[in-house]
């Protein structure tokens, strides 16, 4: 399966543990689990606290996929998209071991 990397530019603080306190955006979370598919998933985000980035990395059989679980997500303007972007994962401490010959 592909990876993606999808962009948001996000209107409300990320500053602590729990951003998702208002009731729409607690509807918008679970409108987007409720979304997910064996294929198509969410697998982790990362906000930059205070700029309003975010950035979530998925996996999913087409660009298209995703964007469809974002049209059936209830209050998905409350994460704005700036880009979706095929993707790959470099895990550093694999690449540390295969350059240390182990």
């Amino acid at each position: 399966m592909a990876k993606f990397v999808v962009f948001h530019a996000i209107p409300f603080p990320m500053t602590d543990a729990k951003p998702y306190t208002s009731d729409a955006q607690v509807a918008m979370t679970k409108g987007m689990l409720d979304g997910f598919t064996a294929e198509t998933y969410c697998i982790a985000t990362w906000a930059a606290a205070g700029t309003g980035k975010m950035a979530c990395l998925w996996e999913a059989p087409s660009e298209q996929a995703i964007i469809d679980v974002f049209a059936k997500t209830p209050d998905i303007r409350l994460v704005p998209i700036e880009g979706i972007y095929s993707a790959m994962v470099i895990d550093w401490a694999e690449m540390k071991k295969a350059l240390a010959g182990g």
